[in-house]
């Protein structure tokens, strides 16, 4: 189950839409964190007007003492997330991968590792390129990048933070 601050995180740098949210706060009901800004939003249906479900969201974050993010913070945090995923084997799509970095601002990676893997990963283009090579049926183009992105994630994930 995920942690409020990784919900915070999410929903910050653009992958926790306003929708969601209503069952984003159902999880962190049940996972033990309370409040009554948190009981409204999890009572919520999603189809709500957006404005009125993030402000719901920000006064469980002041509800529940988790401070605002910056999406400085929030796009590193998800490059990040976005290496741990792929390392892990529940990030294995391609075009998915590609989608998800090109979609963060590469002027927030911050050290070496950081950008080398959001370059890494850029340099397979974009989504519709990966899909192209794919179906162009160029296997030996994509395993080196593919190689190359799984190393610079693998690095990333093992410096932590």
């Amino acid at each position: 189950m995920k942690t409020l601050r990784v919900m915070a995180m999410r929903q910050v740098a653009g992958r926790l839409w306003p929708e969601h949210l209503p069952m984003a706060a159902a999880e962190l009901l049940v996972g033990g964190h309370d409040s009554p800004a948190l009981r409204e939003l999890a009572g919520c249906s999603g189809r709500e007007r957006r404005d009125d479900l993030e402000q719901l969201w920000y006064q469980v974050l002041d509800e529940l003492g988790v401070e605002r993010l910056e999406l400085q913070e929030a796009e590193r945090w998800a490059l990040r997330d976005i290496a741990a995923r792929l390392v892990s084997g529940d990030l294995v799509s391609l075009p998915e991968l590609v989608a998800e970095v090109t979609g963060l601002d590469i002027d927030n990676a911050e050290g070496e590792l950081e950008l080398g893997f959001s370059l890494a990963v850029r340099a397979g283009c974009c989504e519709g390129c990966v899909a192209d090579e794919l179906a162009a049926g160029k296997p030996e183009l994509l395993a080196g990048w593919e190689a190359e992105v799984r190393a610079a994630a693998v690095a990333l994930v093992a410096e932590g933070r």
